[in-house]
């Protein structure tokens, strides 16, 4: 075996989540299939059960409305205040006319304000602690970068909320004029994410920073201390958009461990994406057990039993749509070295571009090799399709 020399890629907070459920289906002996931008399908090669699906790590059961409605923060401002769910009071405005009307309801509801555009995935790209007008206008200039010019945007494989062509200002591409941001008081207290797993409290991270704004720096588990108050507004959060299998609420209030009447409480943000690196940086083995949790809730939803899981596997790797099959090969023996996995190239084939190989070692690496490669982040190796199947006997 080729000695390694290949640098790993600096791991994607956002694609976290994917990657951790993938694990857990190929722990569980699922054949699972990956596309580019964490696609999976999964079938268990020892029945005859349903093929199941996950985008992102995000079950197939949170259907396409939902998630849209979830990603459209007017929208779900307003759902939430129909489930009498306490939120900060904010409004949305357009960027070709409204940053004057902007100005008028921040000095209005007070500084500090935040921002954070009106559609797309959520919590991210949220600019905090704007203090002044001209504080909120450098977060605004920020926003009028197009999207996917944006450092570290990230976009949904499976819910395109802006499909409108870019704009043009003084020579600079620039958002659509109808693009729209939300405009929010920002409250102060203890960051709570709540993670509801099937209608249930799943796990509750008190929060040094704020994930959306980029200063979390790490957090506590505290689900079993969290008051009943808070726990039932996050529910109600939870609810207020039906059919998210797993949803993630992000609540600010002055004590944890206090009524939920307090003043100040409030929803801050909501995803339909679980954002399991928040439980990671706080204990990766949580993680992990919340990510196999969101597959078995997902396995009960088809009438199929938790079943049994393994941490170290034996599978076959089919790379797909390689060029250089040669290339290719050492780049992956390479790649799952450096991973801590032994690998073994079996066959290749030039004509149809495919590398098949023996893998052995921990589930999380063979999930995370997996997603780097088809990703592009390893020694510039895209792959288009990874299928992986457990080694029969």
């Amino acid at each position: 075996m080729p000695e390694s020399t290949t640098t790993l890629p600096t791991p994607d907070l956002v694609a976290v989540d994917g990657t951790l459920v993938l694990g857990s289906l190929l722990g569980k002996g699922f054949e699972v299939s990956v596309y580019p931008r964490q696609v999976v399908t999964a079938i268990d090669p020892a029945s005859d059960g349903p093929e199941l699906a996950f985008v992102h790590g995000l079950p197939s059961s949170s259907g396409l409305a939902p998630v849209t409605y979830a990603q459209d923060k007017r929208m779900r401002r307003a759902l939430l205040e129909r489930h009498r769910v306490p939120i900060p009071r904010g409004a949305t405005f357009t960027m070709s006319r409204g940053i004057r009307g902007a100005h008028r309801f921040a000095a209005q509801v007070g500084f500090p304000v935040v921002i954070k555009p009106a559609v797309g995935d959520s919590i991210i790209e949220t600019h905090s602690g704007l203090g002044d007008v001209a504080a909120m206008d450098r977060a605004l200039d920020e926003l009028r970068t197009p999207p996917s010019e944006r450092p570290g945007f990230s976009r949904a494989a499976y819910g395109l909320t802006e499909l409108r062509e870019p704009g043009e200002e003084n020579g600079r591409i620039v958002v659509p004029p109808g693009y729209t941001f939300l405009v929010e008081k920002q409250l102060s207290g203890h960051y709570l994410r709540f993670l509801v797993i099937d209608g249930e409290i799943a796990s509750v991270i008190d929060c040094d920073g704020a994930p959306g704004d980029g200063t979390l720096r790490g957090g506590v588990e505290i689900t079993n201390q969290v008051h009943p108050g808070l726990v039932e507004i996050a529910l109600r959060g939870a609810r207020a958009i039906p059919g998210l299998a797993v949803v993630a609420v992000d609540l600010v209030t002055a004590d944890p461990r206090a009524d939920a009447a307090s003043p100040g409480t409030a929803v801050v943000e909501l995803s339909e994406r679980p954002g399991l690196w928040v439980q990671r940086l706080v204990d990766p083995g949580l993680a992990d057990r919340l990510a196999t949790r969101i597959v078995e809730a997902h396995l009960a939803s088809h009438g199929i039993g938790p079943g049994s899981a393994a941490e170290h596997l034996e599978v076959v790797l089919e790379a797909h749509a390689i060029p250089d099959v040669e290339q290719g090969a050492d780049v992956i023996t390479s790649a799952a070295t450096a991973y801590g996995l032994v690998a073994r190239v079996r066959d290749t084939d030039r004509l149809a571009g495919v590398v098949r190989a023996d893998l052995h070692g921990a589930a999380g690496s063979i999930a995370q090799l997996t997603d780097d490669l088809l990703d592009g982040r390893i020694d510039q190796l895209r792959v288009m399709l990874a299928v992986l199947s457990p080694t029969a006997g």
